[in-house]
């Protein structure tokens, strides 16, 4: 086994676009791991922490870009560099041609055109300053990026407030706004229905399955993961229900959070009353007193269906899978996700031990690597061991379909699965896949594509995650 490394000076680029080119590298035969970060403290802290990273490397700047490869061996690694290097040419390269430099400043960058919003996806270190920056030139914030300390967010968004601004994030994984997708969005009808949303994935599952349903979307107005915790209290949720309640488009409000805390669920919740328009509520966890006036739902589905209804339009019915049967096939269901609400959303259906859920979307496995919608590597190996589980019958899954996403996540689960199965198969074991595909017939990946994919394999494919975690359950014996 073999490590490389290379330090490009003065070479900035976005988080996503290093998500994708790591990825990307991955797949070289002979390429065991790909980092490609930026030259910050917490990058370098990532990367020994990882063993990515010589000792003996030159200290360098928070501006220069971070490249390391483990290999089988030298020539596979060296030609995976070439590879990045290639890679972030050719991405600088597609873009269009300029009569004037770019924008240096976020500042800059406002002055120089008519953009309300700021995506914001540096280092974490460096996103508080460029999200007040934002601020300060009268820009919405879309705060993709993580390792935003809670008093900055805290005061970030207080900021926001007094300028009748809104701080989407940190951790904003999604939006929607006026039809254009940020972050790991699908392209879904416009529509009727406002959304806002404290969970990134739980916005996918619900703006895919109220676009698959036959409705549309206004606006899908993401928080961050925070933003209904008590020190914060919700200001971007509050903030984003006066905007939809006052929006001609909206006829309809739905929320979506993963747990939060109670005091500020209930302040959200009259606040929605208080915009006069039908409102519809998946609050994972919440079990406090629910206004009059709240369609109050416990999955995601129905959240989805029950804002179509109340929009004015007609429910179009899911396809249910065929060829489930109850208890054929006793054990454990592992349910390995990318997405957070789903993974807990199907915790919550299918139950505890002997079950068990990974949420491989989690900072814990995404610390210093891509997230798993772009790179389902690490996914992919835990697939593989489940395999060799004696206690596994039922393996669960999620895709995610979207902008920003894995260009084909079928194809790349596909052999992992492929192994995993055959692993079962000599233990003397049947491994049964279900997995739910979040996303549409319009997104890049195309939704039709990625579900035969899976059904050629042999997997069940359901057509929300409720339904996924439920066959899932009744398969592996469950009520």
């Amino acid at each position: 086994m073999h490590l490389s490394w290379k330090i490009r000076p003065n070479s900035y680029f976005d988080s996503i676009d290093l998500m994708r080119v790591a990825e990307q590298t991955r797949q070289l035969a002979g390429v065991i791991e790909v980092a490609v970060v930026m030259g910050t403290p917490t990058g370098r802290a990532m990367l020994a922490e990882a063993a990515m990273w010589p000792a003996e490397a030159p200290e360098g700047t928070p501006s220069d870009l971070l490249v390391a490869v483990r290999a089988s061996g030298e020539v596979v690694a060296r030609h995976a560099l070439a590879r990045v290097d290639d890679l972030l040419s050719a991405g600088r390269d597609a873009g269009p041609a300029r009569a004037a430099p770019a924008p240096r400043t976020t500042a800059s960058a406002a002055r120089g055109g008519a953009a309300n919003v700021a995506l914001v996806a540096v280092p974490g270190d460096y996103a508080v300053l460029d999200a007040h920056q934002a601020l300060s030139s009268g820009l919405h914030v879309f705060l993709f990026s993580d390792g935003v300390s809670l008093d900055d967010e805290i005061a970030l968004k207080r900021r926001a407030r007094e300028r009748g601004l809104l701080v989407m994030g940190p951790e904003c994984g999604t939006a929607i706004i006026n039809g254009v997708g940020l972050g790991f969005a699908n392209r879904v009808r416009r529509g009727p229905i406002g959304i806002v949303g404290a969970s990134g994935t739980g916005i996918q599952e619900v703006t895919s399955l109220v676009h698959r349903l036959g409705g549309g979307v206004s606006h899908a107005i993401g928080t961050g993961g925070r933003d209904l915790h008590a020190a914060v209290g919700g200001i971007t949720t509050l903030q984003s229900l006066a905007r939809l309640a006052a929006d001609e488009s909206t006829r309809a409000l739905l929320i979506v959070s993963k747990p939060a805390s109670p005091a500020v669920a209930d302040v959200v919740l009259r606040a929605a009353v208080e915009a006069k328009k039908p409102v519809v509520a998946c609050l994972l966890g919440y079990d406090g007193r629910v206004p009059g006036g709240v369609h109050a739902v416990t999955t995601l589905e129905a959240a989805a269906a029950t804002a179509v209804s109340l929009a004015g339009g007609a429910v179009v019915e899911l396809e249910r899978p065929a060829g489930v049967t109850r208890g054929g096939a006793r054990g454990a269901v592992r349910g390995l996700y990318a997405g957070g609400t789903l993974c807990d959303e199907a915790r919550r259906i299918v139950g505890g031990a002997p079950h068990g859920f990974v949420d491989f979307g989690a900072e814990e496995f995404t610390r210093g690597r891509p997230h798993p919608i772009i790179d389902p590597s690490r996914r992919n190996t835990a697939i593989v061991e489940a395999g060799d589980d004696p206690t596994v019958s039922v393996l669960l899954l999620d895709l995610i379909l979207g902008d920003c996403a894995h260009p084909d996540p079928a194809a790349a689960v596909t052999p992992a699965l492929a192994e995993a199965r055959e692993r079962a198969r000599r233990g003397g074991r049947t491994l049964t896949v279900v997995a739910h595909v979040v996303g549409t017939d319009d997104d890049p990946q195309g939704l039709g594509r990625q579900e035969k994919t899976l059904r050629d394999l042999g997997a069940l494919v359901c057509a929300s995650n409720r339904r996924a975690a439920e066959t899932a359950r009744a398969i592996a014996g469950g009520a």
